[in-house]
């Protein structure tokens, strides 16, 4: 499978969610802003695509690649970041074509405290381990 740069609004982005304190709401069951701003060279990710198989195999992919690190995966939607004006870049890696990141602006990889804060208020939780 290969996907274009172009992000589709219809598109969602999968997030593996580690298993850290600092990441994890126990109180409320969701991520913490911590969970969207934990790489300074942007926020990792994987794309969905438009077709509902993609998802699934964008998932498995995901778990695969993270298996027990994580404590859950969660989504936010491509028309969400765009409507925050973040950049979308698609950067697939050996072994995940779904690879992408989200990055504050085409020249600034580094999400803001607001930023993150807005991810974390708006992902919806796919799959809690």
């Amino acid at each position: 499978m290969n996907f274009s740069d172009e992000f589709q609004d219809s598109e969602t982005l999968l997030r593996g969610v580690h298993k850290n304190s600092d990441f994890w709401n126990i109180k409320e069951n969701r991520p913490t802003s911590a969970a969207f701003k934990r790489d300074p060279k942007g926020l990792s990710v994987n794309r969905t695509g438009e077709d509902k198989k993609y998802f699934e195999e964008s998932l498995e992919c995901l778990k695969t690649n993270l298996g027990e690190r994580i404590q859950a995966i969660v989504e936010v939607s491509v028309e969400l970041c765009k409507s925050l004006d973040l950049y979308l870049k698609y950067c697939p890696i050996n072994g995940n074509v779904y690879h992408s990141e989200i990055h504050k602006s085409e020249i600034e990889p580094s999400l803001t405290k607001s930023i993150a804060k807005k991810l974390a208020e708006a992902c919806v939780c796919v799959e809690i381990s």
